[in-house]
This record gives C-alpha cells, sequence and structure tokens, in this order.
C-alpha cells in the first residue's frame, strides 16, 4: 500500500510537471520517442528491483533559496526529490549537468556550474514498472480473496449441515434414551413381579406340598376338595396377574409421561438456543452493514473535503495566475510602450542626422563640381592638347598590331600551304574538333538518357536492360559484326532437361509472336529449389522474346509499409511506359503475395497484395508477370488464379549435369586461366607426345610442370564428377568450380604456373558433397560441435596428432598452423 501511495505521488508530480531539485523544465528524452532504429540492447526492465528502488526513494517537502522566475507562480515551498539521495538509490536516474542557467524575478539571468539533474522520465517508467508488479500481485491476492470467500461459503454450508445434522442425531438420541429408561422401567418393575411371583408360587408350592401331604393323609378330604383348590389357584393367578399387569401400566404411563416432558424441555431449549444463535448471526450482519455504511459514509466525505480543497486551492492558483499575467501584461504593455517611444525618439533622431549629412553631402558635391568646372575652363587648351596625343599613340599603336597580324596570318598561311604535311594537320585538327563536339553532344544526350532512365526507373526495381536509341542501334551494329551473339543463341549456354526446355521454349515463342500481334501476354510461375536458374532463365526469356525485364524482390515490399501501395502503383505506371513491353520478374514472390489466410499478416501486406491483383486482373499486352518461389503453396489463391503457366525448374538430372560441369569448368578454370578444355585434353591424349609440346604454355623462367597422363582431366573425370554430385541444384554446380578455381590458383605457387588435375578436382568435388550433405543435416537435426579431442584421448606423439587432425578435417573443422 506504500509503494502505490508512492507512485501515486511520484506520477502526480511528474505529470503535473512539479518543481524536481534543480530542473526548470522537462528535458527531451528518448524514452519519450518510439524510435526503434536507435535503441540497442532493448530487453524486458527487472521489475522486482524498480519495486525496491521506489520503496527506498525519499520525498522531501524543501523551500528554494533561490528566487527563480520559475517558482513565481507556485509557492516557494514545494515536494521534490533531493538529488544527491536519489543517486545510490537509482543512480540511472541523476546526471550532472555541466551548466544551467536561470532567471529571477527580476529578469538577471544566473548560472550554475556542475548541477546534479533529475530524470523525470526514469522516475515516471519505474512508477510504471512498479505499478506493474502491483497489479499483478492484486490480481493474485484477488483470486486469492476470491477462493477465501468461496472457501468460507463452503464452511458456513458444512457448519450449517453438521449443525442440522447434530441437532437431529441429539433428538434421536432423546428418543433412545427416553426408550431404554422406560424399557429398563419396565424391566425393573417386571422383575419386581416375577420376583414376587416366584416367591408367591414357591409359597404357594410350600402350601400346596404341605396341603398335599395333608391330602395324603387325608386323601378323601382333598379329593372332595380338590376342585375348590384349583379354582381358587386359577382366580389367585389370574389376580396376581391382573395386579402385576395394572402395576406395571402405571409405572410404564408414568415413566413416559416423565419423558416426554423431559423432550418437550429439550426441544424448547433447542428452539431457544437456535433463536438465540440467529439473533447473534443478525446483529453480527447488522454491525457489520453499519460499519460498512459509516466507512463508506467517511470515504465519501473524505473525497468530497479533498475535491473541496483542490477546487478551492485550483481556484486561488487561477485566480493568483490570473493576476501574475495581468501585473505581466500590463508591465510588458509599459515596457512595449516605452521602447515604442524611445525607437520613436531614435528615429527621429536618426532622420535628423541623416538628412544633415545629406544637406552636408550636397554641399560638399556642388563646392567640389564648381572647382572641376572652373579648373576644367581654366585648363582647356591643355586638355585638348593631351587628348590629341592619346588618340594619335592609340591610332598608332592600333595600326602596327594590325600589320603585325597580317604579317603572322600571312606568314601561317604561307607556311601551311607551301607543305602537304602543314596542310594534313591543319585538316586533321578541323575535323577533329568537329568530331570532338559531335561526339561531347552525342555523350551529353546518352547521358541524359541514362538520367532519365535511371531517375525514373521505380525503387523497387533492382534490375532492368531498358535501352536507349543509340543502345539499340550500338547491338544491332555489334550483331551485325557478330562481336555480339544473333538474336534467338540466348538459349546457347543454358543447360536444362529438354523436356523443360521445350516448355520453355514454347512459351517464349509464344510471347514472341502475341507482342508482335499485339496480343494479350501471358503470366507464368517458375518454381522449384532454390538455386535452379528461374532468374536466369527469366532474363534469357525476356532477350529472347524481344521484352524488356524488370527485376524485382518480393522481400522489398514488406519493409516500404504504408509506401508499399504507392510504389507498386510507381512500378506499373513505369511498366506502362514502356515501348517494347516488359517482362516482370518477381523473385521469392511468397513474401509479400502469401495467402491472405495467414492470420499473422499485417495490413499494409494485404493492401500490396490487393495492389497486385488489381494491376493483374485483365489480359495487358504491355506487360508479362513472371513470379518465382521456392513455396508455391503458399500463395494467395487469387494470385494463382491469374497464372496462365505453371514451369517447374527441377534440380539437374545426370546428362543436365554433365553439360553443367562441361560449362562451368570452361568459364571457369580452362578459359580465365588458359587451361586447356575437357575436349582438347581428350584430344591431346590421342595425340603423339611430340605434337602436344607447344599446346601449354608455361611462364618465361619456370620449370614445365609434368603431369602424369592418369591426373589428365578428361570427359571420364567429369562424368565421374557428375555422378558424385548428385542432387545439386546449378548454383552449387557453379560455386563448386569457384572453389576449384582457388585451389588450381594456389597450385601456381608450387609449380609456376595454374594447373589442375583430377586428383584436386575429385578433392574438391568430395569436400563440396561433405558440405551438401551438412547443409541438409543442418536443415533436419540441427548443428551439435562435437570435439575431436574427445575421440582420440588416448594419441600421442606425432602420429596421434596427425589422427586427430585427419578426424577434425573429416568432420569439417579446420586448424590453423602451430594450433594445439
Amino acid at each position: 500500500m506504500s509503494s502505490l501511495r508512492l507512485w501515486v505521488i511520484c506520477l502526480s508530480c511528474s505529470l503535473a510537471g512539479g518543481n524536481w531539485l534543480l530542473q526548470c523544465s522537462s528535458c527531451l528524452d528518448q524514452a519519450l520517442y518510439s524510435d526503434s532504429k536507435i535503441k540497442e540492447n532493448v530487453e524486458d526492465a527487472d521489475l522486482q528491483t524498480l519495486m525496491q528502488q521506489i520503496k527506498h526513494i525519499r520525498i522531501r517537502e524543501f523551500d528554494h533559496g533561490e528566487d527563480e522566475f520559475f517558482n513565481k507562480f507556485f509557492s516557494r515551498r514545494q515536494l521534490g526529490i533531493m538529488a544527491h539521495e536519489l543517486k545510490p538509490v537509482m543512480p540511472t536516474a541523476v546526471g550532472v549537468l555541466p551548466e544551467r542557467r536561470w532567471t529571477n524575478p527580476k529578469g538577471v539571468t544566473n548560472q550554475t556550474k556542475n548541477v546534479m539533474l533529475v530524470r523525470d522520465t526514469h522516475l515516471l517508467f519505474a512508477a510504471l514498472g512498479a505499478l506493474q508488479l502491483l497489479a499483478k500481485k492484486a490480481d493474485v491476492w484477488d483470486e486469492g480473496i476470491e477462493q477465501l470467500f468461496k472457501d468460507n461459503t463452503a464452511i458456513v454450508t458444512e457448519q450449517d449441515d453438521n449443525r442440522r445434522k447434530r441437532e437431529e442425531l441429539l433428538e434421536q438420541l432423546v428418543r433412545v434414551v427416553a426408550k431404554v429408561e422406560v424399557i429398563q422401567f419396565g424391566f425393573a418393575k417386571t422383575e419386581e413381579s416375577v420376583a414376587r411371583v416366584e416367591g408367591a408360587m414357591t409359597h404357594y408350592k410350600q402350601v400346596q406340598q404341605e396341603r398335599y401331604d395333608q391330602m395324603l393323609a387325608s386323601a378323601d378330604m382333598l379329593k372332595n376338595k380338590s376342585i375348590e383348590q384349583d379354582l381358587s389357584i386359577a382366580a389367585f393367578q389370574e389376580d396376581f396377574r391382573a395386579a402385576v399387569d395394572r402395576e406395571a401400566r402405571a409405572d410404564l404411563t408414568e415413566k413416559r409421561k416423565q419423558t416426554e416432558a423431559e423432550l418437550e424441555v429439550q426441544l424448547v431449549k433447542r428452539s431457544i438456543e437456535k433463536l438465540r444463535w440467529e439473533e447473534e448471526q443478525k446483529t453480527i450482519t447488522l454491525r457489520g452493514e453499519e460499519e460498512r455504511k459509516k466507512d463508506e459514509y467517511s470515504t465519501q466525505k473524505h473525497h468530497e473535503r479533498v475535491a473541496f480543497e483542490t477546487a478551492q486551492k485550483k481556484a486561488a492558483d487561477l485566480e493568483l495566475l490570473s493576476q501574475q499575467e495581468e501585473s505581466n501584461l500590463r508591465q510588458q504593455q509599459q515596457k512595449h510602450k516605452d521602447e515604442k517611444e524611445l525607437l520613436e525618439l531614435r528615429l527621429k533622431s536618426d532622420e535628423r542626422r541623416a538628412e544633415i549629412g545629406l544637406q552636408e553631402a550636397v554641399e560638399r558635391a556642388k563646392i567640389e563640381e564648381e572647382g572641376k568646372i572652373k579648373a576644367a575652363r581654366e585648363n582647356e587648351d591643355v586638355n585638348t592638347r593631351m587628348m590629341q596625343a592619346e588618340q594619335a599613340e592609340k591610332r598608332a599603336q592600333m595600326l602596327a598590331a594590325i600589320q603585325a597580324t597580317a604579317e603572322v596570318a600571312s606568314d601561317w598561311v604561307h607556311t601551311v600551304f607551301s607543305s602537304a604535311t602543314n596542310l594534313a594537320l591543319l585538316i586533321g585538327s578541323i575535323v577533329t574538333c568537329l568530331g570532338g563536339i559531335y561526339l561531347v553532344r552525342e555523350m551529353a544526350i546518352l547521358l541524359r538518357e541514362q538520367l532519365n532512365k535511371r531517375l525514373g526507373r521505380p525503387s523497387l526495381v533492382r534490375m532492368t536492360n531498358r535501352r536507349g536509341t543509340m543502345q539499340q542501334v550500338g547491338i544491332g551494329l555489334l550483331r551485325l559484326l557478330r562481336l555480339r551473339p544473333p538474336h534467338g543463341a540466348e538459349f546457347n549456354d543454358v543447360v536444362l532437361h529438354p523436356r523443360l526446355r521445350q516448355q520453355v521454349m514454347r512459351l517464349a515463342d509464344a510471347t514472341s509472336s502475341a507482342k508482335k500481334r499485339r496480343m494479350p501476354l501471358q503470366h507464368a510461375m517458375f518454381y522449384g529449389p532454390p538455386g535452379t536458374g528461374k532468374t536466369m532463365v527469366a532474363q534469357r526469356f525476356a532477350e529472347y522474346s524481344g521484352l524488356e525485364y524488370a527485376i524485382m524482390s518480393g522481400g522489398d515490399v514488406a519493409p516500404l509499409e504504408e509506401q508499399a501501395v504507392t510504389e507498386l502503383h510507381k512500378l506499373f505506371r513505369w511498366v506502362h511506359r514502356s515501348s517494347r513491353g516488359v517482362l516482370l520478374f518477381i523473385d521469392e514472390a511468397d513474401a509479400f503475395l502469401a495467402s491472405r489466410k495467414n492470420t499473422g499478416m499485417s495490413e499494409t501486406m494485404r493492401n500490396a497484395l490487393t495492389t497486385m491483383l488489381y494491376h493483374t486482373g485483365t489480359p495487358s499486352s504491355q506487360f508479362m508477370l513472371v513470379i518465382a518461389t521456392n513455396r508455391p503453396h503458399d500463395l494467395d489463391s487469387a494470385i494463382l488464379d491469374r497464372l496462365d503457366e505453371s514451369v517447374e525448374f527441377g534440380l539437374p538430372d545426370i546428362d543436365a549435369r554433365k553439360g553443367m560441369v562441361q560449362l562451368y569448368y570452361d568459364k571457369y578454370i580452362a578459359k580465365p586461366l588458359r587451361l586447356p578444355t575437357v575436349s582438347a585434353a581428350t584430344t591431346m591424349l590421342r595425340k603423339p607426345p611430340e605434337q602436344t609440346s607447344g599446346f601449354r604454355r608455361r611462364l618465361p623462367g619456370s620449370p614445365k610442370p609434368q603431369i602424369p597422363r592418369e591426373e589428365e582431366v578428361d570427359e571420364d573425370a567429369m562424368a565421374i564428377v557428375a555422378n558424385r554430385i548428385h542432387g545439386f541444384s546449378g548454383r552449387e554446380i557453379s560455386k563448386l568450380f569457384t572453389s576449384l578455381q582457388t585451389h588450381v590458383l594456389y597450385s601456381d605457387r608450387a609449380h609456376g604456373r595454374p594447373i589442375c588435375t583430377k586428383s584436386m578436382l575429385l578433392e574438391v568435388v568430395d569436400q563440396k558433397v561433405a558440405e551438401h550433405g551438412r547443409s541438409h543435416e543442418f536443415q533436419t537435426t540441427g548443428y551439435e560441435y562435437r570435439h575431436a579431442e574427445a575421440h582420440n584421448h588416448g594419441a600421442h606423439g606425432r602420429g596421434g596428432v596427425e589422427r586427430v587432425a585427419h578426424e577434425v578435417q573429416m568432420n569439417g573443422t579446420v586448424l590453423s598452423k602451430g594450433a594445439p
């Protein structure tokens, strides 16, 4: 609760622009800006630490020792934080200001050196962090209180059930005790009756025995009286039983009445207890309700009092502020009035001074002009003679210059025309100057066209072959001179599967025919694994069909955000300005043409996709859309509906790999390094040694390298390479031969010239095959480093080091020279 109050105080002070110690106004802080480009090491703050720091901050109340202009509008007694007390608790919230300037109420500017500055935004966000921590704890507390209320409710319900069960059990026990007591009393009476009956029977038996004896003695007498005795015995028994029954019934009735009376007493006591408990519960409830109403009433009154005091203080502050503003306005008006009067006096004084200076200048000019006129009149004849002499001298100099120029020109003409060499040099110079002027003019035109093309090209276009008229003429001239491959030979150096080549050529011929007839162009999709030549085929496709190509990447659209739609519109306007038609190639198209079913797709990307769908919705003879992707299943269904052809670029088969191996070997190894091609090497193997002596060139002064016959790179070696690189893409095959190029150049140090052997070629191939396998392993199972020393712990001496180095090399780890 104390932390919450402290946070409220800090937040109210910071939001209200409180006068922190030695801080007259809020400074600009990067914490208030959301520019993530200039922020580094972004991580979550430790809320627990911020909470502890907020707890230990001391809020002080102090008087300002200086009459500062800022304090003119507020009370000198204010709340704040002492910077030297805050620094041990929160060092990052306190800084040292080299110099602080402030103004006192009289308008005098003062300065203070090395002032400690409190960073209010740091305190604000620390308070926000502490509030977040308290909010999280409050959620836990609320859940605990709700669970406690639920548990208390369950306990009260269970207690009520137990009380009711106890009362029922007590009633049953009372009934059982009453029955037991009645039964015990009946048993006791029965036993007494039985004892009396047994005594009576014993006595009766004795009497009967005596009587029987007497009857035996006097049988005759007993015989006559036996019937009477039996009747008397039966009557006695009936009387005895009736007496016992009456006595037992009376005792049982009395006992039952007593038990019923006690049971009624117990029921009355229980009802009284129940009523007393209910009254106590009602009393407790009423007392709690009264206390709650009392607290609410006191809280309401406190809030009303605080609101009233705040309103009163606010009204007083507003009144004081209005009075101060009125006073300041009056002072400002008086100051402006005084300054205006002073300025008017200065202007009048300056105008008077300027008038006096102007009059003085006019008088001085008049005097000087009059003096000059008087001197000219007095020296008129002298000035005339001087002017005539100057004119004569100038005429003589001009005549001499014209005569000298004519002599030089005549000598130059005589020299030029008297010698054929000089005349040829003159004509050549004139032609060179005219040619230079023409060349400069054409270069200016070409530069203007290039600038227009560069400046007019949209930012999304990474590469294009849009050319001007002069470039088209130059390319046609180069083709005419056979310095450039003719039209139709664009796919000669492209290695494709026969079926794929047939499909691409069919689509290219159809596109060329449709372009000539101004028919709508078809849109296509190139899909397949990376490095299979989709971009290269698209470029050659455009050149073959007579279109310009513009290559863009789908990943360039997302960083544009809101500008993506505008840039796409610019792109299509630029495409429609082409006179030859454009093949728009979108590489990695799934980056912004993904399916709209993806919930993580941003609104800007949806707008960009909608813009693309708008421009490709109707067939056009101006452009052809070709998209390339490695994940065609991620594309939006509407984009797939716009495509007329789908061309799959798979990994090259064995024949295609042989062609690529031959092509890249000639391109990166044989031609630039002046080594024999595979076909030439194969021919050399079939010729006598004396015919091949002049084929290989070696550097002057270097020994001729001797390469064994089995180390020659021939068609069999190329076939082995093509078999080993199964699963390689065209890009991987190209990188294989660029890596081989480094090995060949390194051999120049040992042999004096670059050489390429079969073992060197196969070694590089094995290395690239291992890298290819590791790349697939990284994608499937990830990477886990395994130190080679753990597997060779027992290796000692040079042999052990060599085995370790060999295993490290096989595992792909490179050891530098001299490494342990």
